[in-house]
C-alpha cells in the first residue's frame, strides 16, 4: 500500500510494548508517522520507544484517567492526533488462568481482568480520543478484536465474550463518530505469531505480526467505517471485511 500520505501524522498505540504493538509501531515509524506507545510494561515500552524514536507513556487502559493522559501526552508532543490503535488485550491463556475453561468454576479474577482490559480499554480509549481526533479534522480508530469476535471460540469463551463485545461496539458507534470525521473499524486477527509452541490448535496457520501490522494500517487508511475485518494467515486476500445478517423486524 502507498503510505506516502502518512508522513508527519501522529498515532497512539495501546498495548504498544507487546508483539503486535511493536510490529505496528515499526510499520508506522517506517511510514513517517510519529508514534506514542502506551502500555503497563514500562521497561519494554521505554526500550522500544528509545529504539524507534517514539514516545512512551505508562498507561493502564482499564483506567479512564490513564486513557485521557495518554491522548493528552501524544497531542502535547506532536500537536495533533490522526490515528489511534486500541490494541491492548489479554486472554485466559495469556494470564495463565482458568484453562481449560470450566463454566461451573470460573476464575473470577481472570474473568474480570479480561473484560476490563479488552472492553473497557476499547470504550475508554475511544472516549478519550474523540476530541483530539476531531480537532485535527478527523482521523481513524482501529480496535484489535479477534476472529473470536466473529465466531464461537470454545477454547476461551471469556475472551470470546470480550471480542464479540468490541465488534458490536465498533458497529454501533460508527455513525456517531462519522459526524466528527472519524472512522472506526475492528481488526480481527487469527492466530498470530506471539503464541508459544503448543498453544495454537493443530492445523491453524500462524499470522506474522508484521503482516497483521500492515493490515491494521490498511484498515486505518481505508475510508470505510463500522466494519470488522478478519486477518488470517495463508489466505488471499489476507484481509477480508465481513457482512452481518439483519434481523427481520428491527
Amino acid at each position: 500500500m502507498d503510505t506516502s500520505g502518512l508522513s508527519g501524522k501522529a498515532a497512539v498505540i495501546t498495548g504498544g510494548a507487546g508483539v503486535i504493538g511493536q510490529a505496528l509501531a515499526r510499520h508506522l515509524v517506517e511510514a513517517g508517522v510519529r508514534v506514542t506507545l502506551a502500555d503497563i510494561a514500562t521497561g519494554r515500552g521505554e526500550a522500544l520507544a528509545s529504539e524507534l524514536g517514539c514516545s512512551f507513556i505508562e498507561a493502564d487502559v482499564r483506567d479512564p484517567g490513564d486513557n485521557e493522559r495518554m491522548i493528552a501526552a501524544a497531542v502535547d508532543r506532536h500537536g495533533r492526533l490522526d490515528l489511534v490503535f486500541l490494541n491492548a488485550g489479554v486472554s485466559m491463556q495469556s494470564l495463565e488462568a482458568g484453562l481449560p475453561y470450566d463454566p461451573a468454576d470460573i476464575d473470577l479474577t481472570a474473568y474480570r481482568r479480561i473484560l476490563s482490559v479488552n472492553i473497557d480499554g476499547g470504550v475508554f480509549g475511544v472516549s478519550a480520543a474523540i476530541g483530539a481526533l476531531a480537532r485535527t479534522g478527523g482521523g481513524a480508530i482501529v480496535i484489535t478484536a479477534s476472529v473470536a469476535g466473529l465466531i464461537a471460540w470454545p477454547p476461551d469463551p471469556v475472551y470470546t465474550i470480550s471480542k464479540h463485545g468490541l465488534v458490536g461496539y465498533v458497529r454501533s458507534i460508527a455513525p456517531a463518530l462519522a459526524g466528527h470525521g472519524i472512522t472506526i473499524n475492528a481488526v480481527c486477527p487469527g492466530a498470530t505469531g506471539h503464541f508459544e509452541g503448543g498453544q495454537i490448535p493443530d492445523g491453524l496457520a500462524v499470522l506474522a505480526p508484521e503482516t497483521l501490522a500492515a493490515a491494521m494500517l490498511e484498515i486505518a487508511t481505508d475510508t470505510g467505517t463500522g466494519r470488522a475485518a478478519s486477518v488470517v494467515a495463508a489466505r488471499d486476500p489476507v484481509v477480508q471485511f465481513h457482512e452481518f445478517a439483519g434481523v427481520e423486524g428491527f
